[in-house]
């Protein structure tokens, strides 16, 4: 077991907030013991991560009072695997991608995320937050990303941006496409898999042997997409989340 307290979460969400990552030997009495630990020390919002194939943890989070929100998935694809199916390779004609550098770009894509770019993680679909925190969130780890060296790049069509990527490097041989975006969904529908395919031809003009990423199930779309492209499923994980003292998010009815 691992405790972490997400500082970062309070000024995102405005709560305190813990993530909790469990592993095969660890028990429900366990967690309950480290639960009451630190919602006595403040915890407002706990993220508890589980392994996929413990029976034991899957059936008893509902009893400690977790909500299951999404499967995690990590993925690894390496260079010499890569390989873009011609379903969507043929399509790639004429998109551009531009690395922004100018604060003036990124102020700007922080603003677009904010207004609403991601609607179906774990925040934005949470009662207790929506994806106005949601987009708070997402733009402040964009900044944190920048600050720590990340890059970041938009696709354009034509002159129109579609969508952003940032492209983070985790050691001397593996860079990590942590976060992408379409601006539009509704309206450039049927892009979305050509920003996924710009953004890992990207990556591997970096200098790197591989790339991995982390996937969840609330998107899965892009699964089958870095599926097709050469993806390995490195690790799967439950993720459940718990808010202490619910009566000020959900009141009781009636």
């Amino acid at each position: 077991m691992k405790t972490t307290h997400a500082v970062w979460e309070r000024e995102n969400l405005g709560v305190d907030a813990y993530e909790i990552a469990l592993d095969a030997s660890d028990t429900p009495d366990m967690l309950r013991q480290e639960e009451a630990r630190i919602i006595a020390a403040g915890a407002e919002y706990i993220v508890v991560k589980t392994p996929v194939d413990c029976p034991a943890l899957l059936f008893s989070m509902q009893s400690l009072g977790y909500t299951f929100v999404e499967t995690v998935f990590h993925v690894m694809i390496r260079r010499d695997e890569y390989h873009m199916p011609a379903s969507i390779a043929r399509f790639d004609r004429g998109l551009r991608v531009v690395e922004r550098r100018e604060e003036a770009d990124r102020e700007r894509i922080y603003a677009l995320i904010r207004r609403g770019v991601f609607k179906s993680d774990r925040v934005s679909i949470d009662p207790a937050f929506g994806r106005e925190k949601g987009g708070n969130r997402y733009a402040n780890w964009l900044g944190s990303m920048l600050e720590r060296g990340g890059f970041l790049y938009e696709v354009l069509s034509g002159e129109k941006p579609i969508g952003f990527f940032v492209i983070c490097r985790k050691d001397e041989t593996t860079v990590d496409p942590v976060l992408m975006g379409m601006y539009d969904e509704e309206g450039d529908r049927g892009m979305g898999a050509l920003l996924h395919k710009k953004t890992l031809d990207t990556c591997f003009t970096h200098d790197c042997k591989r790339l991995t990423s982390t996937i969840v199930s609330n998107n899965a779309k892009v699964l089958r997409v870095y599926v097709n492209a050469g993806a390995t499923i490195t690790d799967t994980l439950y993720t459940y989340v718990k808010h202490a003292g619910q009566d000020r998010f959900f009141p009781k009815q009636g």
